[in-house]
């Protein structure tokens, strides 16, 4: 793997034994300081809800008879562009996520794609044929990947060290929440007999956008971007109302402070900041591969065709019923979301590659399943089957969150220095859109010629998946943000005060300070020292 990495890379548990991320006594929510920045986290939070939305909605309105009539039920390639303009939106709103989050700032990144939801939302709600349906999809792309791309590295740079991984896990399952209000209000709907019935559902798809545009002004900007900017002041007034409550001596704030500081003049003064730089080292090829991989395991994992074409699942297994398919998809939906914030708070525990590993083995058991209980019930009308089918769909949003709701967000943000964060997290979004545009697309056409023996495509799509994983993704669980970097990098990582070295056959990690003691490989004493810096 010599194209992606360097031979000797840093031990892990070296690196985070030197990492200082919590000086707290007492639960979070007894400090002032933390309980506001977490409510005010909320706001980042909800920057999953319009993807979860649209792949709910979309899946739903094709179970009304009103929106088929109006669209003049649409199949094959109409039905898969109808879907497939969202993640279209998606790949040309990937081309702003850099420009705009790194040159405006986070926040004014996340309120510029809030309002083009909300025109998106506007033009789809009064579409009065396929084509401005589209449009509205379109412009709901571009604005959901800007929010959806800027709000977990909001959330990342903004929390406090010890709870980045749950705070950004749980960036993730405001995709749950989306899809439950959208199937919700669909089944509150579709008895409705006018347009009203399809126009009301997709209005709501613009609630988190208008409460985004007003709260982003109520939320703090990232003080890694304060000091990319030169306002290491702010930065550190930011870092210490929020972390230390007021302190700016607190040990976690100067640690931090410092950190971020030095590390990104160092990036900076590197010239690490071009679009180049995510194939110009070692470190920064592996680094995009995973960052590939993981858009395109997001997509096709089958949860594509769960999330856009349950309907089809549905009736393939026998449930043709309009009020049980509204209703098995509601409740589906608040499974996994459920799921989704139970998984949200393992990765700080557990680490990511286990849950990504287990998550993505569990997939291909559960869809291997799928795929046999449907196809026995298309053979043989066995109610039994029919029955099986429906569990397992449910079981299935269950093991996908597992690894690659939270866990996922968490790994993809994390593995980004911050001179080339906004431009990975675009690639990701790239790879993302474009995996979901031709999944969408393409779905509905392998349904229509292959049926039920569609699905086995994904049954071996995920066994590669799975293998990929296994081999180039490393575990990340426990440095710092910034020292996430030597991981990837080792010595030639600009990390503040960080040095990467072999020694006996074993690789060292040294910075200057605290002294800890670890054997090598030949029985060589390493020295990993650690500053405590004050002002």
């Amino acid at each position: 793997m010599g194209f992606f990495k360097k031979e000797s890379q840093a031990d892990r548990h070296v690196v985070a034994s030197v990492a200082i991320q919590d000086d707290k006594i007492g639960h979070w929510w007894h400090d002032r300081g933390l309980l506001k920045l977490n409510l005010l986290l909320f706001i980042p939070l909800m920057s999953e809800y319009v993807q979860g939305y649209d792949a709910s909605l979309i899946n739903n309105v094709q179970q009304l008879h009103r929106w088929q009539n109006d669209f003049n039920h649409p199949t094959g390639n109409i039905l898969g562009l109808l879907s497939a303009s969202y993640w279209v939106g998606n790949v040309a709103g990937v081309v702003f996520i850099s420009f705009l989050s790194d040159g405006l700032g986070r926040r004014q990144a996340m309120f510029i794609g809030s309002m083009i939801c909300i025109i998106g939302t506007a033009l789809a709600t009064a579409a009065i044929n396929v084509a401005m349906f589209i449009v509205g999809r379109f412009m709901l792309g571009i604005g959901g990947v800007l929010v959806g791309a800027v709000g977990p590295v909001l959330m990342a740079e903004l929390a406090y060290p010890s709870q980045r991984a749950t705070a950004t896990a749980l960036s993730n399952t405001q995709y749950s929440t989306g899809a439950i209000i959208a199937a919700w209000i669909t089944f509150g709907s579709f008895r409705m007999s006018s347009s009203w019935a399809w126009r009301i559902p997709t209005i709501f798809q613009a609630l988190p956008s208008v409460l985004q545009a007003v709260g982003i002004f109520f939320l703090p900007e990232s003080p890694r971007w304060l000091v990319a900017r030169s306002h290491e002041e702010k930065a550190l007034s930011i870092l210490a109302k929020y972390h230390g409550n007021g302190d700016r001596t607190d040990i976690v704030v100067q640690t931090e402070y410092r950190e971020i500081l030095s590390t990104i003049e160092l990036e900076i003064s590197a010239k690490q900041t071009r679009w180049s730089e995510l194939w110009r080292t070692p470190g920064n090829r592996w680094r995009s591969f995973i960052l590939i991989w993981c858009g395109i395991c997001k997509q096709w994992s089958g949860n594509g065709l769960v999330s856009y074409y349950l309907s089809s699942m549905l009736t393939s297994s026998g449930i043709t019923s309009e009020l049980h398919q509204t209703l098995i998809t509601a409740t589906s939906q608040m499974f996994s979301f459920l799921c989704s914030i139970a998984f949200a708070f393992l990765p700080g525990r557990v680490g990511r590659r286990p849950l990504l590993l287990t998550s993505m083995a569990l997939m291909w058991l559960v869809f291997s399943i799928i795929t046999a209980t449907t196809g026995t019930y298309v053979e043989t009308s066995s109610t039994s089957a029919s029955y099986a089918s429906v569990a397992f769909i449910y079981l299935y949003s269950g093991v996908h969150n597992l690894g690659w709701t939270g866990a996922m967000m968490v790994y993809v943000v994390e593995i980004l220095p911050y001179s080339i964060r906004a431009k990975g997290i675009a690639l990701f979004w790239l790879l993302t859109g474009a995996a979901g545009a031709f999944n969408t697309y393409v779905n509905p056409l392998g349904i229509d010629a292959f049926g039920w023996k569609f699905y086995f495509f994904y049954v071996a799509w995920i066994a590669i998946q799975f293998a990929v994983v296994y081999v180039f993704f490393i575990e990340t669980k426990g440095p710092t943000l910034e020292e996430v970097a030597i991981l990837f990098d080792g010595e030639d990582a600009k990390v503040a005060g960080m040095a990467v070295k072999e020694v006996g056959g074993e690789t060292t990690t040294t910075t200057k300070g605290r002294i800890e003691e670890k054997k090598g490989g030949e029985g060589v004493v390493e020295q990993i020292e650690r500053t405590r810096s004050t002002v």
